[in-house]
């Protein structure tokens, strides 16, 4: 049993800095629209904003779906992202630009969005920042199927 205990601390130290990541960024100084967290589990979250400026997605060992698709940004907006042992997908409708970032560790991050047409130079700009440590941050126009998607 001498070999459990190491694991638990690892495990607890891991999930602290999840939830700490989470916490600070949702009590910090700059005002969010709209956010979804899971723990052990999954959420989808529907933004219809009219003015967009914030948002933020957190999973910790469970998968978050962030929906942008019905909202609106003035010029640009900025969608927070960690990803810890988990999965945050955000949606987005195809006439905004894309600026992905962020910091993988053991992850990645994935940018699914079509590019049907050219957009305008004055097309709004979506900045999805990031951190993923043992899992990943995708961003797309539609839903991704598989498995996990429930109906």
């Amino acid at each position: 049993m001498k070999w459990l205990r190491p694991i638990v601390l690892a495990w607890s130290v891991v999930l602290g800095i999840a939830l700490g990541f989470g916490l600070c960024r949702k009590t910090g100084a700059r005002a969010r629209e709209g956010s979804s967290v899971a723990l052990f589990g999954g959420t989808r979250t529907k933004d219809v904003s009219q003015h967009l400026a914030r948002a933020d997605a957190t999973a910790v060992f469970g998968a978050v779906t962030l929906d942008l698709r019905e909202a609106h940004i003035d010029d640009e907006a900025t969608v927070d992202t960690v990803a810890v042992f988990g999965g945050v997908e955000v949606l987005v409708p195809r006439r905004w630009r894309l600026a992905l970032s962020g910091r993988p560790i053991f992850g990645g991050f994935d940018d699914r969005t079509h590019g049907d047409k050219v957009l305008p130079a004055d097309a709004p700009i979506l900045k999805v920042h990031g951190l993923a440590v043992f899992g990943g941050v995708v961003v797309a126009n539609e839903p991704a199927e598989g498995p996990r998607r429930s109906r």
